[in-house]
């Protein structure tokens, strides 16, 4: 049943099928009693029921996508989208591949994102206020086409600044994966001084990118590999693509998540 006292979710999808996992992903919002609205610049004809399909042209219009050139990857869009997201609407920013295991609130101080490890924040669930310092970096960082990340060395940024000068600047979207993600989001965190904001890594990150074969592990339970205060968990979409959905054993956890057992 849905609860009109929690936040709204937000996702984006570019194309038009989903999938196994991203459908389920979304599902288990619902299922946690989330309103969940997907923006998509297209038809998708597998959205879960409960799920409201909108608009993504109201956040950026559809001629402002950009892929990363070398991989072309949409995760750089992603998360300019996220950012003008947060600027225009209320609620909580998820990718498409956080399953829900609890429902999620919003803090009373506004920010609402976790560690995926010791070192690094990540944005795959999101909420930042709107009139906050942090936002309006992100924000300057996304619309700059050649963003020189301050987090990178005297020598690299020098070199940076040479070119863009001289207009020869390195676009972002030749930029090293994350560069107005993670990275960005955990250097203005530390920079402002918000680090204690941020949730602890078993809230949203339980399994690491590199351990994402414990989903598959039929002798490990949800419980072995999240705590009691785990919120959610990062799929990882990318680590799981060579991974056949359909052989997975029934007992695993991913096999369980993706019918929504859990």
């Amino acid at each position: 049943m849905m609860s009109t006292n929690l936040p709204v979710i937000h996702a984006l999808w570019i194309g038009n099928k989903l999938g196994a996992i991203s459908s389920s992903c979304l599902r288990s919002f619902v299922m946690r009693g989330h309103k969940v609205q997907l923006h998509t610049y297209a038809d998708v004809e597998d959205i879960p029921e409960g799920v409201t399909k909108v608009d993504a042209n109201k956040i950026i219009s559809e001629d402002k996508i950009i892929k990363h050139n070398e991989t072309g990857s949409y995760a750089l869009f992603s998360d300019i989208f996220r950012y003008e997201l947060m600027r225009k609407v209320d609620g909580i920013y998820v990718d498409c591949d956080v399953y829900c295991l609890k429902p999620l609130t919003i803090p009373e101080h506004g920010y609402l994102l976790g560690f995926e490890d010791d070192n690094w924040i990540n944005g795959a669930v999101l909420r930042i206020p709107s009139d906050s310092k942090l936002l309006k970096s992100l924000l300057k960082a996304a619309y700059d086409p050649q963003f020189i990340p301050p987090w990178f060395s005297h020598s690299r940024k020098f070199k940076l600044k040479i070119k863009k000068i001289f207009g020869i600047g390195t676009s972002i979207a030749d930029m090293p994966w994350g560069v107005i993600g993670p990275k960005a989001i955990t250097h203005y965190v530390r920079e402002y001084q918000n680090v204690r904001n941020v949730q602890s890594i078993d809230i949203f990150y339980p399994v690491h990118y590199q351990c994402i074969s414990q989903l598959c592990d039929p002798n490990l339970t949800v419980q072995d590999i999240t705590t009691s205060r785990t919120l959610a968990i990062h799929l990882y979409n990318e680590m799981l693509r060579g991974i056949d959905l359909l052989s997975l054993d029934s007992s695993s956890t991913l096999a369980r998540l993706l019918k929504n057992e859990i």
